[in-house]
Parts: structure tokens; C-alpha cells; sequence
């Protein structure tokens, strides 16, 4: 299975259906993450991922695959007497020899494409520091997740869709804040729930729409007609209002 049919995998889980190829939603899934920057290797030219952005405007780059390389051209370039004589010469020095390096893959990995910082992780994709973890795409800050798609904050999460900071979390979409719940849509606050859908700060719970709770029969219901709606938004519009936007209103700033 590649990250393509994870995400297909994901989406009939958490919606019922497939709605697409993961690539027509890239602009949904990375809202309110930090991106993956793309710099380019000073050394070969190759693509390199990098999570931190900040870097100066002259910095250079390598992949990190690339540092026997890069250790080889700076052994034989020593520092000279002219370049040690004050701070300021030594700095400058330095700076012409100092390289960011990015693609940074360790452990056990395999099939990691546009990300850095991941370690013993498979199928990754457009996503940073992600350890433990297989089916990844546009997330971030993550250990133990499996089939999760544009979050950030996760551990011990399987099959997710716009969450953030969750812990042992399954089946679950546009999220913040939750442990211990599953098969959960809009929720924020949240902990030992299943089956609810626009519900906040809610402990033990289990089908609800909002605060009320409903008979399971009454709720499969609801739901399916609530996902539908979901579903078909996300087909024509290619996004849809975020658990975010929702919480942060119409600029999306909330906490």
C-alpha cells in the first residue's frame, strides 16, 4: 500500500467513502500546520526537507545523506592564521563552512518522501519529526501514529484526519484535544468519548450531536446524514471549515 491508498483507506474509514486523491488536498490538510520547506543541496542540487524555516538568507544546505561527502571537501579546509586573528574573522570563516543539512532519516525507515526528521517510520510524506509511525502525510510532531493525514501534536493515534494533540486515539476527524476516544467528528476537549460529533469538553461520553445524547439507533443515523454532508462538501470544494476556524472563529486564531 502506498500513502495514496492509505488515505483512500482513511477516508472510508473516517467518511464512509473515498473522496479523492490525496494531492487534491493538500491545501486542507496543511492549514494551520507548519509546512516542510523545500531548500536545494549546495553540494549535488538535490531537493532537500527541512522543518525549521528560520535559516539566514545565505545559509547553505545538504541532504543528510550527503555528509561523508560534505566531511571529506572540509577536512582539507582548515582555518588560516589570517582568518583566527579576531571574533570576527573567526565567524566569518566559520559561516562559509557551516551547512544546514535536512532529509534527516534514521532508524528503520523506508519510502519517506519531502520530510526530515523521521526515524524507524514507513510511507511518510510531506511531514516532519515523526518517529514510530507509517502512513504519514502534511503532520508534524508525532510517535506511534498510523494512517494519520494533516496533524500535529499526536501519540498512539490510528487513522485521523486534521487532529491535533491527541493520545490514543482511533477513527477520528477535525480534532483538538482528546485522549482516550474514538470514532469522533469536531470534537474539542475531550477524553474516554466515542461516538460524538460537535462536542466539547465532554468526559465518558458516548453518542452525542453537540451536548445531547442520543439513542445509538438515533444517532448512526444522524450521523450518516451529517458525514454525507461532510463528505460532499470536501468533494466540490476541496476543504472544508476547520475545528479550528471553528474554535478561532472567522480568523482562525483561537486557541
Amino acid at each position: 500500500m502506498d500513502i495514496n491508498a492509505a488515505w483512500k483507506s482513511t477516508c472510508r474509514v473516517l467518511l464512509g467513502e473515498e473522496i479523492g486523491d490525496l494531492r487534491d488536498y493538500a491545501g486542507y490538510l496543511s492549514k494551520h500546520l507548519e509546512a516542510t520547506d523545500t531548500k536545494y543541496s549546495a553540494l549535488s542540487g538535490k531537493k532537500v526537507a527541512t522543518f525549521v524555516q528560520n535559516f539566514c538568507s545565505e545559509a547553505k544546505f545538504i541532504s543528510n545523506d550527503e555528509r561523508e561527502e560534505y566531511d571529506k571537501m572540509m577536512k582539507g579546509r582548515k582555518l588560516n592564521l589570517n582568518e583566527i586573528k579576531d571574533i570576527e574573522s573567526i565567524v566569518g570563516a566559520l559561516g562559509e563552512r557551516l551547512y544546514y543539512a535536512g532529509n534527516i532519516i534514521t532508524g528503520n525507515s523506508q519510502e519517506i518522501l519531502d520530510s526530515d526528521s523521521c526515524s524507524n517510520s514507513f510511507y511518510v510524506y510531506k511531514s516532519s519529526e515523526i518517529y514510530d509511525s507509517k502512513y504519514v502525510a502534511y503532520s508534524d510532531a508525532m510517535r506511534f501514529g498510523e494512517y494519520v493525514f494533516g496533524s500535529n501534536w499526536i501519540g498512539e493515534t490510528k487513522f485521523a484526519i486534521k487532529t491535533y494533540e491527541t493520545f490514543k486515539v482511533a477513527r477520528c476527524m477535525e480534532s483538538v484535544r482528546i485522549a482516550t476516544s474514538q470514532d469522533c467528528h469536531y470534537v474539542a476537549g475531550v477524553e474516554g468519548c466515542s461516538n460524538c460529533m460537535f462536542s466539547f469538553n465532554q468526559r465518558n461520553k458516548r453518542n452525542l450531536i453537540g451536548n445531547l445524547e442520543l439513542a445509538r439507533d438515533e444517532y448512526s443515523e444522524l450521523k450518516g446524514k451529517l458525514l454525507g454532508e461532510i463528505r460532499e462538501t470536501l468533494k466540490s470544494k476541496r476543504t472544508i471549515p476547520t475545528i479550528i476556524d471553528i474554535i478561532g472563529g472567522k480568523d482562525g486564531q483561537g486557541n
